[in-house]
C-alpha cells in the first residue's frame, strides 16, 4: 500500500488541511482583497495624482525588474528546498512544490495549515520522514531568525522612524509600534521554542508536547501536539548530522528569498513615483520599513494577510508614495506576489492531488 509509509497523524492532518483548499477558501482572500481595494479607492484614491503617474519605458522597466525579483525569490526558495531535502527532488519538482507551499500560505492564516500541509505534501512525495520534518521546521526557524536578527540591526541604524512614517521615538505606542513590539515578542518566543526543541534539547520535544497533548483543555489540539513531538525529534536528527555547507546554503536561500521579497516593492515604488531617490541609504531605509511591516503582519488572522496587507502597505509607504496613489503600488505588489500564487496554485494543486490520490487508491 502506498499509504503505509505515511504516519496516520500526518495523513489525518494533511487530509484536513487539504480539504480546506475548497473553492470557498480561495474565494475568501479574493473577496477580502477586493474589499480592501474598494475601501482604499473610496477613501484615498486621487484621480488627479493617478493621471500624473508617467507610464514610461522607465516605469515598465522597474515593474519588469520587480517581476524578475519575484522569479529570483522563487528560485531561492526552490534552492533552499532542494538543499534541505538533500537534492531528493529535481529542480522542476522543487519549483512545483514551492508553488504549492506558497499557495497554502495564501489560503490559510499564518498560524494554521501551512506546516501541516507541507508535512503531508512532502511525505506524499515519498521524502524520508527525517528530511520531511527538517524541511518544514528548519525553514520555520530560519524565516523567524531572519526577522529576529535583522530587526534590531536595522532599528539601531534607522531608529523609530523605520517603524512607521512620522514616528519620533520608541515610546510612541500607537497601533503600528504597539503591534510591532507585541508581534516581535511573539516571534522571538516562537523562535526560542523551535530552537530549543530542534537544536538544543530535541529529546525534550516528545516528552513536553506529549504531556501537553494529555491535558484536557488542549484535547482539541492533542493530535497536532503529538505529531509535532514526533516530527521535532526526526527533524533534529536530520539537521544535526549535516555539515556546515548544508547550513550555509540553506541560510543563503533564506536571505536571498526575503531580500527579493522586499526589494521588489522598492522597485514598484520607484516605478510609480520616479522622483523617489535611488541612493543606497533611501532604498535601504524603505527595505527596513518593509521588514517592520511584515513583522507586524506576521500573525495576520486573514488568509495570507488578504485585505490587511493592501491597507498596511499604503500606510507604511505614505512618506514616499502619496496615499492617493498608494493603492496602485499595493495592487501591483499583491497582484504579482499574492494573487499570482493563488492562481498558479489553483492550476497546479488539482493535478497534484489527482496524481497522488489516484496512486494511493490504486494501491489500497
Amino acid at each position: 500500500m502506498q499509504e503505509s509509509y505515511i504516519p496516520k497523524s500526518i495523513e489525518a492532518e494533511g487530509q484536513r488541511a487539504m480539504r480546506s483548499f475548497r473553492a470557498s477558501r480561495i474565494i475568501l482572500p479574493v473577496l477580502l482583497g477586493l474589499g480592501a481595494v474598494i475601501y482604499l479607492f473610496y477613501r484615498q484614491f486621487d484621480p488627479a495624482q493617478f493621471r500624473e503617474i508617467k507610464w514610461t519605458g522607465n516605469a515598465f522597466a522597474w515593474i519588469g525588474l520587480s517581476v524578475l525579483l519575484l522569479l529570483v525569490r522563487h528560485f531561492f526558495y526552490s534552492f533552499r528546498l532542494r538543499t534541505i531535502t538533500g537534492k531528493f527532488f529535481t529542480w522542476r519538482k522543487c519549483i512545483e512544490l514551492m508553488v504549492i507551499w506558497e499557495f497554502s500560505s495564501t489560503v490559510t492564516p499564518t498560524s494554521k495549515g501551512g506546516p501541516f500541509v507541507m508535512l503531508f505534501v512532502l511525505t506524499r512525495e515519498k521524502l524520508a520522514a527525517g528530511r520531511t520534518a527538517a524541511a518544514v521546521f528548519y525553514v520555520m526557524i530560519l524565516d523567524s531568525a531572519f526577522f529576529i536578527i535583522s530587526l534590531p540591526i536595522l532599528l539601531s541604524i534607522y531608529g523609530p522612524s523605520m517603524l512607521y512614517p512620522g514616528m519620533k521615538n520608541f515610546g510612541d505606542l500607537e497601533l503600528a509600534s504597539g503591534t510591532f513590539f507585541v508581534t516581535y515578542g511573539l516571534m522571538l518566543s516562537y523562535l526560542i521554542v523551535l530552537v530549543f526543541f530542534l537544536l538544543i534539547r530535541p529529546g525534550y520535544s516528545k516528552t513536553a508536547l506529549g504531556w501537553l497533548a494529555r491535558r484536557r483543555f488542549l484535547k482539541k489540539w492533542s493530535p497536532r501536539l503529538t505529531l509535532l513531538g514526533n516530527e521535532f525529534a526526526l527533524a533534529a536528527h536530520e539537521i544535526r548530522r549535516r555539515d556546515w555547507r548544508y547550513h550555509l546554503q540553506v541560510i543563503i536561500g533564506t536571505l536571498g528569498a526575503w531580500t527579493c521579497k522586499f526589494a521588489m516593492i522598492n522597485c514598484l515604488i520607484i516605478a510609480v513615483v520616479p522622483s523617489t531617490p535611488v541612493d543606497g541609504y533611501t532604498q535601504a531605509f524603505i527595505y527596513a520599513r518593509l521588514v517592520a511591516m511584515f513583522t507586524i503582519m506576521s500573525f495576520s488572522p486573514t488568509p495570507g494577510g488578504a485585505g490587511l496587507a493592501e491597507m498596511a502597505l499604503v500606510g507604511f509607504i505614505a512618506d514616499y508614495v502619496p496615499k492617493g496613489i498608494g493603492l496602485v503600488v499595493a495592487l501591483l505588489w499583491r497582484g504579482m506576489a499574492y494573487y499570482g500564487y493563488l492562481l498558479l496554485g489553483a492550476i497546479i494543486l488539482p493535478g497534484w492531488v489527482a496524481k497522488h490520490f489516484k496512486v494511493a487508491q490504486r494501491h489500497s
